[in-house]
């Protein structure tokens, strides 16, 4: 519970106009995610004599309840607490309101404390239709203690001819880190150890945990490309799904696969996590939960785990001159898999005031700050405070070094020039599903990455005609900021 000294920090405003309105939020069923709504929720319902009443549906059901009101303009819903992959069709449909005007509250420290990562996925079409809460990337989750070991790099040096880098830079690298510690006890539980974890099975988010390996090979930078991260369609949608870049990423995953992990292709996301803190995995690329959850009760790796940059490529495929081409650094392309979840107010409220009120309660400084310290919300790190601001860190049990490192990284993906935000075109579920079908065909040996990325690609247009082709042109270039 906050305390009056914060209530007043936080700029509650006098709504006394406004008294006695119920606000519904519509967000997924929780714990995480609608939690900290309720809590909160409640905290600016006692302050402004108002109710916020959350409405939760499951995941898989969230996104038709959307476009049903939508469909209907029904006023079932004054917010929504949706994912930012879903902001063309919410706005394709007319049922979300620009807040630009709102942003202008100074209170909100919009300009001065958002990074401007965070502001490209609140942005489609050169307005901000949602205000992200949780920040989604993936990055690399690696054991500390475990490859900064003097003799396991000395032992490396023996078997590859050089020494790693902690953390790894590239992908190459991460599968020679990971196959040397794979299948081995290597912290002396008795156990036997893998070198990297990952989810492979169909309908398990897979093909999020692919778009990692893909993207340094495919993405152009963006000092050499017209927008930032373009990793799916050129701006005119030509699928990229089957260009070489992302072929030879696909095959990066395919070897990670054979050479440095566990044996399987059952597993899914809560394995990735489980193995990560119980101690069995020495590396692993995914959300940002390890690192709250290395902090749970259950975690033996409590202070053991790095964070670090997903690796990249040493060359990327470039679609304008259709050639490889090499780089002397280092080429990033982190992926904002899922973009994160993002307050949206529907247009048929009869509250918009009122609800922006909540809303800027809900992301503000200090209340943010402690919704993503708190490894129960589901909320990663957005704000560029989070990282000065480490009280509620430390009070949920970590150091304030490792706070700043684990959010000062999460920030680093955000805000890196090549970083992707994920696809937020109609369908953009439809043409994921599909290539996921493809990829666990690759994964299982059934197809080539070639053959089953020119299958995908075939689909992709397919899906492109259907839903009109000049229409999904026009929502990729607002997703890319191109109109």
């Amino acid at each position: 519970m906050l305390s009056i000294t914060a209530l007043l920090v936080v700029g509650i405003s006098s709504l006394a106009w406004a008294e006695g309105k119920t606000i519904k939020v519509l967000a997924m069923t929780g714990p995480w995610v609608s939690g900290p709504v309720k809590v909160h929720g409640e905290e600016w319902g006692k302050m402004t004599g108002n109710r916020v009443e959350v409405i939760e549906v499951a995941f898989a059901d969230l996104f038709p309840k959307m476009q049903q009101a939508a469909a209907t303009r029904s006023k079932a819903f004054d917010i929504l607490l949706a994912g930012n992959i879903w902001m063309a069709d919410l706005v394709g449909w007319g049922y979300v309101i620009s807040l630009d005007d709102y942003l202008k509250d100074p209170e909100v420290q919009y300009e001065e404390d958002v990074p401007d990562g965070i502001k490209l996925k609140n942005m489609f079409g050169g307005k901000t239709y949602g205000l992200i809460c949780d920040n989604d990337n993936m990055y690399l989750f690696y054991r500390k203690d475990i490859l900064n070991n003097p003799d396991y790099r000395e032992q490396f040096k023996e078997k590859y001819g050089y020494y790693y880098n902690v953390p790894p830079q590239t992908l190459d690298e991460l599968i020679d880190v990971a196959e040397f510690f794979n299948g081995w006890d290597w912290d002396n539980d008795g156990e036997v150890e893998y070198g990297f974890v990952r989810s492979t099975k169909r309908g398990a988010q897979t093909y999020f945990y692919s778009l990692p390996w893909v993207a340094p090979y495919a993405v152009v930078p963006r000092d050499k490309a017209p927008a930032q991260g373009i990793l799916y369609f050129t701006p005119d949608m030509k699928p990229l799904v089957n260009s070489p870049g992302w072929i030879k990423g696909i095959e990066k995953f395919v070897e990670m696969g054979q050479r440095g992990c566990g044996p399987g292709l059952d597993w899914v996301r809560g394995d990735v996590i489980n193995e990560m803190i119980l101690g069995h995995a020495a590396m692993a690329i995914d959300w940002g939960d390890i690192g709250p959850n290395s902090h749970d009760k259950q975690s033996l790796v409590k202070g053991k785990i790095g964070y670090a940059l997903p690796p990249g490529s040493n060359e990327y495929w470039d679609w304008q001159t259709q050639q490889w081409v090499k780089t002397e650094e280092v080429n990033y392309a982190p992926v904002h898999c899922f973009n994160g979840w993002s307050f949206f107010i529907t247009s048929t409220t009869d509250y918009p005031d009122l609800c922006w009120d909540f809303i800027k309660y809900m992301i503000s400084p200090e209340i943010s700050a402690k919704d993503v310290a708190n490894p129960f919300s589901g909320y990663q790190p957005w704000r560029k405070s989070h990282v000065t601001n480490l009280e509620p860190w430390v009070e949920a049990g970590w150091t304030e070094e490792e706070a700043r490192e684990y959010i000062a990284n999460t920030l680093a993906v955000t805000e890196h020039p090549n970083a992707v935000i994920d696809m937020r075109i109609p369908g953009s579920a439809e043409y994921m599903d599909v290539y996921e079908l493809y990829l666990t065909t690759v994964l299982s040996g059934e197809n080539t990455a070639e053959e089953a990325m020119n299958m995908c690609a075939e689909e992709w247009e397919a899906i492109t005609d259907r839903l009109g082709r000049e229409e999904q042109i026009k929502f990729y270039k607002q997703h890319l900021g191109l109109e």
